[in-house]
């Protein structure tokens, strides 16, 4: 029998990571989906590194609001939050587009989630597959 080793690490202290996590469920983001995510929170918490976590909370909350643009409503994602990122930045949630399997002869039904950069006009799409 083979043993699990855990091995996953992040310059995100676990305290400041419970914050984020919760904040993720709240504005459908993981802080460690990608590096450009991890990179970013960990750029946003050293701005408020001298705040303690009740007043850390509420600051980052408004900070993600900022952040965290979505053109109508946040991405109701199938699998795990894929945010996406350009120039060290979240860019904006345009929409998704929900594909039946039948139609694009996939195994499963599909959702296409589109992204855009507002400053410099690129967008990004993830399929999630479910």
């Amino acid at each position: 029998m083979s043993e699990y080793i855990d091995d996953f690490t992040s310059e995100i202290p676990l305290d400041k990571m419970r914050i984020l996590l919760d904040l993720g469920k709240e504005f459908s983001f993981d802080p460690i989906s990608s590096n450009e995510s991890e990179k970013y929170f960990i750029k946003l918490l050293e701005k408020y590194q001298d705040n303690n976590d009740n007043s850390l909370k509420d600051l980052l909350r408004t900070a993600v609001a900022k952040d965290f643009q979505v053109v109508d409503k946040k991405p109701e994602w199938i699998q795990d939050p894929e945010w996406q990122f350009n120039d060290d930045r979240p860019m904006t949630f345009i929409g998704q587009l929900e594909i039946k399997q039948n139609k694009i002869r996939l195994h499963d039904d599909a959702i296409f989630y589109v992204f855009w950069d507002r400053e410099i006009g690129i967008t990004k799409t993830i399929i999630q597959i479910s």
